[in-house]
């Protein structure tokens, strides 16, 4: 085989690896979602309050659930809080819908400082080094899941949601109504 023949071969199987990888990239990643498409589907997801009771969000059925993954260190999620407490404060008194603002900071300490300079009425639990987030696939924040009353996770938003949004509300008040 001659220099150029051999020269030839090698740029030609680099450029099929290269090109293997490019069309690889243009497959989107599966969706974190799909990997937990029921709650029950986990052995445990625990959550904790702030006084150390455990929520095990697997036993969290019956009413509709939003999932809402956040931390003080991230600017859309400290951007996002005054608008979850205005939407929430609509659905507070309600037996049908649950909020589960679950932050993935490392203490209590951390969350109440975050909360004494902004204040809000959410109910705010701790998910000890990020174990319950990382079993929904929620790699970034902020990112929010909205279950069924059966414990099926019907959608999942990543980045902020606009909870004023009058489409949002209308999702969720046709998800109560059935």
């Amino acid at each position: 085989m001659t220099t150029r023949s051999l020269l030839t071969l090698i740029f030609a199987v680099a450029l099929a690896a290269v090109g293997a990888v490019w069309i690889k990239s243009l497959v989107p990643p599966d969706s974190p979602s799909g990997s937990l498409q029921f709650l029950s589907a986990a052995a445990e997801l625990p959550i904790y309050d702030k006084a150390g009771a455990k929520t095990d969000l697997t036993k969290e059925k019956g009413k509709i659930s939003i999932i809402h993954f956040w931390a003080t260190w991230c600017p859309p999620c400290v951007e996002e809080i005054p608008a979850l407490s205005r939407f929430w404060d609509k659905y507070r008194t309600r037996q049908d819908i649950g909020l589960y603002a679950i932050s993935v900071d490392k203490d209590w300490k951390t969350i109440d400082a975050f909360m004494q300079k902004n204040p809000s009425s959410i109910p705010l639990f701790l998910d000890p080094g990020a174990a319950t987030a990382k079993r929904f696939g929620t790699t970034q924040y902020p990112e929010t899941y909205v279950v069924n009353d059966k414990g099926r996770v019907l959608f999942r938003v990543q980045g902020a949601v606009n909870w004023s949004d009058p489409e949002f509300r209308s999702r969720i008040d046709q998800l109560l109504a059935s």
